[in-house]
């Protein structure tokens, strides 16, 4: 394949990491509520796409093509558990969406609402779980998101991995909760709008929008109509007043 060619699959590549990450971890994580392992499993998917679609063709569907071979590598990492019949469960599971991920012919479910919703529960610290939506649904990294809630980068890592650890610990619900306990989490969700909005702008060049805030205003607006019901009468703005 020419070089040409090859810059075009790493393009469009890049265009779906930008696109799909938080809705591919998000499914990828509904079950095993791992997101560590979800995030590691879907590194490696990308990394597999780099590596073949320059060769092979950008597939027709790579979202599914993704989810397909992530689904593989976190079916590997529980074989190589030690405790295996704690495992066996999760390979049951992921066995059939996998099958499913690889019959399927429409789009994947989209569980980022739920994924957000999960970052906020009350069983996460409260000032981790903005910075918590903002790397598993936006895929910031955590020097990125250190500066926008001004906290020493190493620091931001060190409670990501913990905040992460714990909704695997307590089997936290990827579930967008009833109406009367979604006033506890809105703010956080909407506190992670508003910092990737805000620190959207610190990347601005002349003549254009930065990335971080055209995600922004992608991230509130697809939840906005669905927040607005959920809390009508509970005194929140919605995402959609960042426009």
């Amino acid at each position: 394949m020419s070089s040409h060619e090859n810059t075009g699959a790493n393009r469009i590549a890049e265009q779906i990491a930008r696109q799909s990450y938080g809705r591919l971890v998000a499914f990828l994580a509904a079950r095993t509520r791992d997101l560590p392992g979800a995030e590691d499993a879907l590194a490696d998917a990308f990394a597999a796409a780099l590596r073949l679609w320059p060769r092979d063709g950008v597939p027709d569907n790579p979202d599914a093509w993704l989810l397909t071979v992530a689904r593989r590598r976190q079916t590997d990492a529980l074989r190589r558990y030690k405790t295996r019949e704690r495992a066996m469960e999760h390979l049951g599971l992921l066995a059939e969406e996998l099958e499913a991920a690889t019959t399927a012919s429409g789009d994947i479910p989209d569980r980022r609402l739920a994924l957000m919703f999960a970052c906020a529960h009350p069983d996460i610290d409260q000032p981790m779980r903005a910075p918590m939506i903002l790397q598993t649904i936006l895929g910031l990294p955590a020097h990125d998101i250190a500066a926008a809630f001004l906290i020493p980068p190493s620091t931001m890592s060190q409670r990501l991995v913990r905040a992460k650890s714990r909704i695997k610990s307590m089997a936290i619900p990827f579930a967008i909760p009833p109406s009367e306990e979604l006033s506890g989490r809105l703010n956080a969700v909407l506190e992670a709008v508003y910092a990737a909005y805000a620190r959207g702008w610190d990347e601005i060049e002349p003549g254009s929008t930065p990335k971080l805030v055209d995600e922004a205003l992608w991230l509130g607006e697809p939840n906005g109509a669905t927040l607005a019901r959920s809390t009508r009468g509970q005194g929140h703005a919605g995402p959609d007043t960042l426009r």
